[in-house]
């Protein structure tokens, strides 16, 4: 019983101390409330946050303030609230800097800010204009955060104008060096900087503030090329691009870039469309591209696709025409009785191809198809009609021009003849006929002249025998043309003629001009030799080759000594002297260029000596006249010297191949030296065969004789 009183007593103590502990927090609780209701730091005007807690009635205030003055200001706002209230000190004062120093860089990675902030809020503030990761500030006393900050604000927005900045504020110094891309974003910046402070400001101007543009004349193959290009785009890509030579090339670098690449992808655009143009010319700017100037069809196409490449909001304004080079239509049509030749221009739209289908063979190098047509002219009409009748032939020449057509040329048969005409009766009525046909043969045998000048070149008459045309004579004789007015019988032989033409050609240098006749089934040849050839030789060496009637005379003075020419066989120019025409040589002469120019002489042509002898047959003289054009030229134009050097093989001892060496050696001066040579700078030489050997020896080979000129510099 004892023991349970105790415990009610004990229970009861308890209960009744937890009713005053109760009531005891309750009433502490509405005190510490109505304290932190009382004590506020409303009404100062304060950097930094303060924080202020109540326990019980001591009042904390805990923070950072900038100096000692403000501490005392916010403990003189608290202590008037009550002589009940107790207020406990725990403000820092914030360090205070010196100088005070805030750095803003700009780059290419954006904005950096570093240094010093008045405030965590200023500091707050900064950070979300430039972010948390580039703003490097510690909190420190010494300005006023609303100057900081309007300071910051307007710095910030300063340096938004700018391509690269540092700034620096040091108390009331502002620094600022920077580039700007144009004039305008460097007055802008200007304008922008904090205001109340000792500026020193260095701004560079990276460009005058100009529009990239690109001005382009294309003429005659070449461009003329003007503007303003964004850095990493190069001056060269114009005429690169465009496929011309510059004639001039004015394109300014700029040290700025194409901030949103529409001019640069203008440019490209504009460029290879250019390149299409014949003739024209090319304005290129951010916002606008004119292209002017003649283009083929195909080209108009390629200058399409190039030009929707543009960027969408460039402008385009083009004048493309179809080009044209102003030479007039024509169709000539060479038909040799197996090939077809074609040349000219004809209008667009003509198939010629689909009209030339019955020629075996056609040759069209020299065609080519305008871009633009003949208005109503029907000429694929025209050129059916034509073209059906020079097939019908045996050789003939078809022109087809703006409202006229003419064939002329030869036809086997009068029937043939008809056949013609009735294939140019359908030819359109807007095209004017002329025509001129000769029949083949006559009945009459074969009777021809073939004419040579070594100047004015061959000329080809009469009526030639079956097999033979004027073709196969220049491809014989070896010339570049012949003036030809012959027909081509349907009767006659020419095998004969062809082999003595063969000789001919051989010997033909050795002419000044010559006179070569069929009449009554007999050949015959009149001619003058060359100068420096003998007349009489000349006639026994083609004797000897084919028996016909000869007579050649010797040259006489047919020109002054100095006159020049153009050789119609070999197409040279040759200078009259002495005993010869001498091919004229214009290169700069040296050892090297001279020996190599003799050698090839001596390996083209044929200088020989008569066996066993010092005198040169007559085959020599061509050879003779080209050493003596070319030495000549190489000694009037240098200080050169040169060896004429024999070696003879052919005697029976080292002894008598010596002699006839220097014998021939000599002989070989004297004949270029009657050419006009001086005896001064050339100089014979013979040497003959110095190796000791037994001609009984069947492994023996014998050399052969050969001629060389050996060039030096003169002692």
């Amino acid at each position: 019983m004892a023991f349970r009183t105790k415990i009610g007593l004990i229970a009861f103590c308890v209960g009744l101390s937890a009713l005053g502990w109760l009531a005891y927090s309750s009433w502490l609780n509405r005190i510490e409330a109505r304290i932190a209701q009382r004590v506020t730091l409303d009404g100062l005007e304060l950097d930094h946050p303060l924080q202020v807690s109540v326990n019980g009635r001591v009042v904390t205030v805990s923070g950072w303030v900038n100096s000692e003055a403000e501490r005392a200001r916010v403990l003189r706002h608290l202590h008037p609230h009550g002589p009940d209230i107790t207020v406990a000190d725990s403000m820092s004062v914030l360090a205070e800097a010196r100088p005070y120093v805030t750095q803003i860089i700009r780059d290419a990675q954006g904005l950096r800010v570093s240094g010093y902030a008045p405030s965590q809020a200023a500091l707050a503030a900064v950070a979300a204009q430039v972010g948390a990761g580039s703003a490097d500030l510690q909190l420190a006393s010494g300005i006023s955060q609303a100057r900081w900050r309007e300071a910051m604000e307007s710095a910030i927005k300063s340096l938004s104008h700018l391509q690269s900045a540092r700034l620096r504020l040091e108390d009331s110094q502002l620094h600022l060096t920077a580039t700007a891309r144009w004039p305008d974003d460097a007055q802008a910046a200007r304008a922008a900087l904090p205001a109340g402070y000792d500026s020193q400001v260095e701004i560079e101007v990276l460009d005058d503030g100009q529009p990239f543009a690109l001005s382009v004349q294309l003429s005659q193959g070449q461009l003329t090329a003007m503007g303003k290009f964004p850095t990493g785009v190069l001056p060269e890509i114009v005429p690169e691009d465009i496929g011309r030579p510059a004639r001039a090339l004015h394109v300014e670098q700029a040290r700025i870039d194409d901030a949103d690449g529409q001019f640069t992808q203008a440019l490209w655009a504009a460029l290879r469309a250019m390149a299409q143009v014949q003739s024209g010319q090319l304005e290129v700017s951010k916002e606008r591209i004119e292209i002017t100037g003649l283009v083929n069809r195909a080209g108009l196409l390629r200058a399409e696709r190039a030009l929707r490449k543009r960027p969408a909001n460039t402008e385009l304004v083009r004048r493309l025409e179809i080009y044209d080079d102003g030479q007039p239509f024509y169709l000539l049509a060479e038909f040799d009785g197996a090939e077809v030749q074609f040349r000219g221009k004809i209008p667009y739209g003509v198939k010629l191809s689909a009209l030339t289908t019955r020629f075996e063979a056609q040759r069209s190098e020299n065609l080519v198809q305008a871009e633009i047509t003949d208005g109503a002219r029907d000429w694929t009409g025209a050129l059916v009609a034509g073209l059906a009748g020079l097939r019908e032939m045996q050789h003939g020449r078809l022109m087809v021009a703006p409202g006229s057509l003419h064939l002329s040329g030869t036809v086997t048969t009068p029937e043939i003849q008809a056949k013609i005409e009735a294939n140019l009766a359908q030819k359109p009525v807007e095209f004017l006929l002329t025509r001129r046909f000769d029949l083949v043969d006559d009945g009459t045998p074969p009777d021809f002249t073939l004419a040579y000048d070594a100047q004015s070149g061959a000329r080809l008459s009469g009526k030639l025998p079956k097999g033979l045309d004027a073709a196969q004579i220049t491809q014989i004789l070896q010339l570049p043309y012949i003036e030809d007015t012959a027909q081509v019988g349907l009767i006659g032989r020419a095998d004969f003629t062809r082999q003595v033409l063969r000789v001919l050609a051989d010997w033909l240098r050795h002419f000044e001009q010559f006179e070569f006749q069929y009449f009554a089934g007999q050949l015959a040849l009149k001619g003058v030799a060359a100068p420096g050839v003998a007349a009489e030789d000349l006639a026994a060496a083609l004797s000897s080759r084919f028996v016909i009637a000869t007579e050649i005379l010797e040259a006489g003075p047919s020109a002054d000594i100095g006159a020049e020419r153009i050789h119609a066989g070999s197409g040279l120019l040759e200078r009259r002297v002495p005993g010869a025409w001498v091919p004229v040589y214009s290169f700069e002469p040296t050892a090297a260029r001279c020996s190599a120019a003799t050698s090839t002489i001596l390996e083209q042509e044929r200088l020989k000596f008569g066996e066993g002898l010092a005198r040169f047959d007559v085959s020599a003289a061509p050879a003779l006249a080209h050493l003596a054009g070319l030495i000549s030229h190489c000694l009037r134009n240098s200080a050169l010297r040169v060896d004429a050097v024999d070696h003879s093989f052919s005697m029976q001892n080292e002894a008598e191949n010596d002699q006839l060496s220097r014998a021939r050696a000599a002989a070989l001066v004297a004949a270029l030296t009657a050419l006009g040579l001086t005896k001064e700078r050339i100089h014979p030489k013979g040497f003959g065969d110095r190796r000791p050997h037994d001609t009984q020896q069947l492994s023996f080979a014998q050399p052969a004789d050969r001629i060389e000129f050996i060039w030096d510099e003169q002692p």
